[in-house]
């Protein structure tokens, strides 16, 4: 599982080394990103982002080196998979209702969740452009719209961190921004922190604090920097 830290640093990277098969990604990786703020990931397909996320998710373990997230438990990392993970025949509501399972012992979510929660889910799903869906079973909806469910049920997990693993490759460029819009949302007003796996330079460019290139042409297989956000002025 992750290791925790007790810094200033929402997620930090020491000396990390991750091998896919044969095949070193990259090696010697470190860096440290403050907490409220948004790391995008980029790079190639298969260069290695989808692993970096779950070995910080705790799913694949590094060659070496070690990582840490200062989250105060674990079940405060909100995971958005490229998969999804959802129950199929169950609704969207209870799906993202799911998101919070972590929070309640198993007996008191055994019939129903708390209005107070199901009020939260439905303003999420509203936000997300899914509020004529909630009672749709997952397998009745198109990909994007199982996307945002996804990512609605991390979101309604109150997380301190969020690992989203291309969340927003099946939608387009304005339901893209929505999407990114409430993690950035999220990162100022309770600053949560945001690891994304993104492809589209536009939204990196829009949204991400700081971006974390993956690839063979950087040194060591990755490149990280702080990006300057349009329009801002000042360190």
């Amino acid at each position: 599982m992750p290791a925790q830290t007790q810094t200033k640093f929402a997620a930090e990277t020491v000396s990390l080394a991750l091998r896919r098969g044969e095949r070193l990604l990259f090696e010697k990786m470190s860096w440290r990103l403050p907490s409220g703020k948004l790391l995008a990931v980029t790079g190639a397909s298969g260069a290695g982002k989808s692993s970096l996320l779950a070995c910080l998710g705790g799913i694949v373990a590094p060659l070496s080196g070690e990582f840490k997230l200062a989250a105060s438990d674990e079940r405060v990392i909100g995971l958005i998979f490229q998969n999804y993970r959802l129950t199929a025949n169950l609704s969207v509501l209870t799906n993202v209702l799911c998101g919070r399972l972590g929070a309640y012992k198993w007996w008191q979510t055994l019939f129903s969740f708390a209005d107070s929660e199901r009020q939260k889910a439905f303003r999420i799903l509203r936000e997300l452009g899914l509020e004529k869906l909630v009672h749709r079973q997952v397998r009745q909806i198109s990909g994007g719209e199982q996307q945002r469910t996804a990512v609605a049920r991390a979101l309604l997990q109150n997380p301190e961190i969020i690992l989203a693993d291309e969340p927003t490759s099946n939608l387009d460029a304005e339901l893209a921004r929505r999407v990114l819009s409430l993690f950035q949302r999220k990162c100022v007003e309770e600053n949560c922190t945001v690891v994304a796996v993104l492809h589209d330079a536009r939204m990196v460019e829009e949204f991400a604090d700081y971006e974390l290139k993956i690839g063979e042409q950087y040194e060591n297989g990755w490149s990280f920097c702080k990006r300057s956000k349009p329009g801002a002025t000042g360190t």
